[in-house]
């Protein structure tokens, strides 16, 4: 059986005034999510900036996210680490503290090899309790999985689902292709990316991993519950709207835009950690403007209304 649906989305860890988490406010927003058509939440990606938190704030993350969400969908929680002792550690914390899954990026100083990254999933999803996906994101880990190491790895015992990506919507397309046609039957394919992780819905994709539907949940549920419909017309032309937003965010810092976005929205977020930065005011003056488009043109359209 599926454990996600058509939509994850990636909620930002809230900080208050003096850095620490907020777990009221992530709460809220994981609520939010929820409410707004959201099939499944992850907290500690990239968006969550999870490499700048310590075991016992990543611990305190999950814990509120799965209290919040009360079982209504699945929660992720991601345990990437540098060192393989800290990846088994923080995923212990983090089915302790009730994620039904574990996100696992390849993340480490060093380039990984292919051998590398299979001894990790293997010892990660080996040692698990809940089931791992395994993330590509190779602009950040400078790992990029070939489709032929992503289903070695995808194969091992323990193994629920992937992350996958890729540099554009034919690639995408192309891409998802060829991992559904070698991937286990039960394995969840799912693609990230605010814009081009939906052509992988398209495709036939289980799930649309997005950070920016973390803090805009609604309209990325209404165009995910199109996809999954395979409404490839209706998709692309609401999918159309976002664009300009996502290119302003992705251009503007990713994770850093994502957590201004959130905070346009009045969304008590904080600040991103030191050293990051926030977006300065000519830029969050940009973002303001494309938000409102967005919002203006979504403010008729619901996930209700395109689930079918």
């Amino acid at each position: 059986m599926s454990l996600f649906g058509p939509l994850v989305a990636y909620v930002p860890t809230p900080r208050s005034a003096d850095g620490a988490l907020a777990p009221d406010v992530l709460g809220d927003l994981v609520d939010r999510v929820v409410a707004a058509g959201a099939s499944g939440v992850c907290v500690l990606g990239s968006v969550g900036t999870f490499a700048y938190l310590d075991a016992a704030t990543r611990r305190a993350v999950v814990a509120a996210a799965v209290e919040a969400a009360a079982g209504r969908v699945p929660v992720m929680a991601g345990v990437g680490a540098l060192a393989t002792r800290d990846v088994l550690t923080l995923a212990r914390d983090a089915q302790d503290a009730g994620a039904d899954a574990l996100l696992l990026p390849t993340t480490s100083y060093l380039p990984l090899t292919d051998d590398e990254v299979l001894g990790l999933v293997r010892d990660v999803a080996g040692a698990a309790d809940r089931p791992v996906w395994i993330y590509h994101n190779p602009v950040t880990t400078r790992y990029d999985f070939s489709v032929e190491a992503l289903l070695r790895a995808a194969a091992l015992p323990g193994v629920g689902g992937v992350k996958d990506r890729a540099p554009a919507a034919d690639a995408v397309r192309a891409r998802a292709a060829a991992v559904l046609a070698g991937a286990p039957a039960d394995l969840e394919v799912g693609y990230s990316g605010d814009v081009l992780g939906v052509h992988g819905l398209l495709a036939g994709a289980r799930t649309w991993h997005s950070a920016l539907a973390g803090v805009l949940p609604g309209p990325y549920a209404a165009v995910a519950h199109l996809a999954a419909r395979r409404d490839a017309e209706g998709t692309l032309a609401l999918l159309d709207h976002l664009a300009p937003l996502v290119d302003l965010v992705m251009g503007s810092g990713g994770p850093r835009a994502i957590h201004a976005v959130g905070q346009l929205l009045g969304l008590p977020l904080g600040d991103v950690p030191a050293p990051l930065r926030m977006p300065g005011p000519d830029v969050r003056a940009e973002l303001e403007a494309a938000l409102e488009a967005v919002l203006d043109r979504f403010a008729d359209v619901d996930a209700a209304s395109t689930s079918g």
